[in-house]
């Protein structure tokens, strides 16, 4: 059995790296800088005394050559590196920490993407040969020793290929040697026809603080951001500024943050750099101690890299309890404005529950309320399940100076539920409408008595809309009944006003499981006894009159709580109303 190799496609190979490594052909810009850079490191390494400089230049011919004064190769280099894909110089220290930003020797084939032709002049700083490399699509390269002598370094000369001629023009090198190295640590310059511009030189946004952090958000970035917060992280190399957007972002939406390895941009719409919950937050970081992929626009995602989101994560979190402390108006801003989506964050996150909750707003008998204000007025609250419930209980709740938050609200009921893990002085119950009046003042034996007969002729009259009366003192005194349901007793009424305009086949259906339900659920009137009406009513001993009130009372309650009306709870409520209208107009007319 004999042993083969593996034969590579080179033309095959570049489209694939055109159309599914690289997200454009301009990251050609970065794999060259990267070289350079590269390079000088390397031959900083050996000791040497020199300047450092990338030079571009661009030529009329459609000819772009890039310098560099860096390491060079030998010969032997130049096969390795140069001519087998996958091979590179830094190959060694991949699993280390290191200087290098390349890794996986693919870079100059990203050239062939833009160009017909690569030709390499270099003279390495280990041996006197000046080389040429000339590679071609078709997978063939030569490899000469030139007679004149060339300073140590490389130099790349890439010629136009069609369709690829404005990555040949000044302005759009110009962008992408820019978009890619402006803060690489070596000297970048662009020359044509002897007029020469200095790329990058600029103090990176990671090395500004406060307000000039800020400044710089607003000019390249386009915003007027809330705050600047640094973030860092030594096991990562990491640090970077994160900008508080001035809008509100869906949880959902794509995170776009700007990364940099070693001051190379990595790619400006990484989205997993930071933990999910900042979702309020753009950053620009630059790390050093995390690996890119093969096409590097991202990081892989090993336990490192989780580890060094975490820390930045944490980096937020801090910088945020300091801000509640030191300039609570900005945080109580950031809160107003990212207020839906911290809401969904706290409920997974215990950390920033604890930091957000007592800023958060929730619907109380008094408005909308921020939970810290709650809990200085009460101790013990209610938390209702529904709106519909809140609303049951709302104005007698506030009479009644008993706490209770509308949890109808996405997210609300689970983050009052909350409170007792976060506040041990704190007792969170869940609201039962019905049983809500065990929390007004009951009467006296006496008094109970004389309402005897009124309570039980209310629960024969009402037997058949499942509903049971009961008589207390509550305020506000105004409001003579109120008329309070359960979910369970809702989804009857529900079930029983569908089976009704259903079909014999759905209606046959919905019997079924109107029949499951073991114990038939009644709705609660509770009668007022602070209300003048409602004491007339039990006081009168007329049956017939009691009947009438109570009636009237009963689709009164259903109409103030928007309740749907059955056809027969219509029904009564026009009769009702009609007898006392008869009434009130024989009274006129004994007058």
């Amino acid at each position: 059995m004999s042993e083969m190799n593996f034969q590579v496609n080179l033309q095959g190979m570049i489209e694939l790296l055109s159309k599914h490594l690289y997200s454009n052909p301009g990251v050609f810009a970065r794999e060259l800088l990267q070289n350079g850079v590269d390079a000088i490191t390397a031959r900083k390494k050996l000791g040497h005394s020199f300047e450092p400089k990338i030079l571009i230049e661009l030529y009329a011919s459609k000819t772009v050559v890039i310098h560099d004064n860096g390491i060079g190769l030998t010969e032997p280099e130049i096969h390795r590196f140069l001519s087998q894909i996958g091979s590179t110089s830094k190959r060694e220290e991949l699993d280390g920490g290191d200087d290098y930003i390349g890794q996986f020797g693919v870079g100059m084939l990203s050239c062939f993407v833009v160009s017909t032709e690569i030709v390499l002049i270099t003279r390495s700083a280990l041996e006197g040969d000046t080389l040429e490399w000339r590679g071609r699509q078709d997978g063939t390269y030569t490899i000469r020793k030139l007679k004149r002598e060339a300073p140590i370094g490389t130099s790349i000369y890439l010629t136009c290929k069609e369709d690829y001629e404005e990555y040949y023009e000044w302005y759009k090198l110009e962008q992408l040697m820019t978009h890619y190295g402006e803060f690489l640590p070596v000297p970048i310059l662009l020359s044509e026809d002897r007029y020469e511009r200095n790329i990058n030189g600029a103090l990176p946004p990671w090395q500004l603080d406060g307000q000039l952090a800020l400044e710089y958000g607003e000019t390249q970035l386009g915003h007027r951001f809330l705050e600047a917060i640094p973030i860092k992280s030594l096991i990562g190399e990491a640090d970077g500024i994160a900008y508080i957007l001035p809008y509100a972002v869906s949880l959902q939406a794509e995170k776009k943050h700007k990364v940099y390895v070693k001051r190379m941009l990595l790619s400006d719409q990484m989205s997993q750099i930071l933990p999910e919950w900042a979702f309020f937050v753009t950053c620009i970081v630059n790390v050093g101690g995390l690996k890119p992929t093969a096409s590097r626009e991202s990081f892989i995602e090993n336990e490192l890299f989780f580890t060094v989101r975490d820390e930045l994560g944490q980096c937020l979190k801090r910088h945020l309890m300091l801000l509640a402390l030191t300039d609570p108006d900005l945080f109580e801003k950031i809160v107003k404005i990212h207020y839906v989506s911290l809401k969904a964050m706290a409920v997974e996150d215990d950390e920033l529950y604890q930091l957000f909750i007592r800023y958060l707003s929730f619907e109380t008998p008094y408005g909308m309320m921020r939970m810290g204000d709650i809990l200085q007025r009460s101790s013990n609250i209610v938390v209702s399940s529904t709106l519909d419930e809140f609303r049951q209980v709302a104005r007698v709740a506030k009479a009644q100076n008993v706490m209770v938050i509308n949890g109808g609200y996405v997210h609300d009921f689970e983050l009052v539920r909350k409170l007792e893990e976060y506040d041990k002085d704190t007792q969170v119950g869940v609201l039962d409408p019905i049983n809500f009046t065990n929390l007004f003042q009951d009467l006296t034996a006496s008094e109970l008595i004389t309402a005897s007969p009124f309570l039980s002729l209310a629960d024969k009259l009402l037997e058949r809309f499942q509903c049971r009366s009961a008589v207390k003192r509550f305020e506000p005194a105004e409001l003579p009944v109120l008329y309070n349901t359960n979910e369970e007793f809702n989804f009857l009424r529900m079930a029983e006003q569908t089976r009704a305009e259903s079909n014999e086949l759905f209606g046959s259906v919905l019997d079924v499981v109107i029949h499951e339900i073991h114990e038939v659920p009644y709705a609660r009137l509770c009668f007022n006894y602070n209300n003048p009406i409602v004491q007339q009513a039990i006081d009168c001993g007329n049956p017939e009159m009691q009947k009438l009130c109570i009636e009237t009372l009963y689709t009164q309650s259903l109409l103030l709580g928007h309740y749907p009306m059955s056809s027969e709870e219509m029904k009564l409520m026009n009769m009702s109303f009609m007898s006392a209208l008869s009434i009130g107009l024989g009274q006129a007319g004994e007058t």
